[in-house]
C-alpha cells in the first residue's frame, strides 16, 4: 500500500510542477493587482497545480504516518525526481551533471532508508 501512495503522491507532484509550468505561461508575471489576482485565480492551470499540491499533501500524511517521519520523508523523495523529470520532459527544462548526480543519490537514500 505504501508504494502504491508513494506512487500517487509522485503522480501528483508531477501534474503540479506541469500545471504550475502552464499558469505562469498564461497568467504572466506576478503583479499586486486584482486583475492579476482573478486571472491566477480563475486559472484552470492554478486550479490543477492547488488541487494536486492538496490531495499529494494528504496522502503524504498517511506515508508519513505508516513509516515515521524519517524514513516517510527519504520514501516521498520520489517526488522531487518526478518533479524535475516532469520540468524537463514537459516544460523543456535542462538537467545539469549536477542535479543528475542529486537524482541518483535521492535513488540510493531511498534504497537505503526506504525499508526495501
Amino acid at each position: 500500500l505504501i508504494w502504491v501512495l508513494n506512487i500517487i503522491v509522485a503522480f501528483l507532484t508531477a501534474i503540479n510542477v506541469i500545471a504550475w509550468g502552464y499558469a505562469i505561461k498564461e497568467v504572466g508575471d506576478p503583479q499586486i493587482t486584482l486583475d492579476f489576482l482573478f486571472k491566477l485565480l480563475f486559472n484552470k492551470w492554478f486550479i490543477i497545480a492547488i488541487t494536486s499540491a492538496f490531495i499529494a499533501s494528504l496522502t503524504s500524511y498517511t506515508v508519513l504516518r505508516e513509516l515515521g517521519v524519517v524514513a516517510g520523508r527519504f520514501f516521498l523523495s520520489l517526488g522531487i525526481i518526478t518533479t524535475i523529470l516532469a520540468g524537463t520532459l514537459v516544460l523543456g527544462e535542462k538537467l545539469t551533471l549536477r542535479e543528475w548526480a542529486g537524482i541518483a543519490l535521492i535513488i540510493a537514500g531511498m534504497l537505503l532508508v526506504g525499508r526495501w
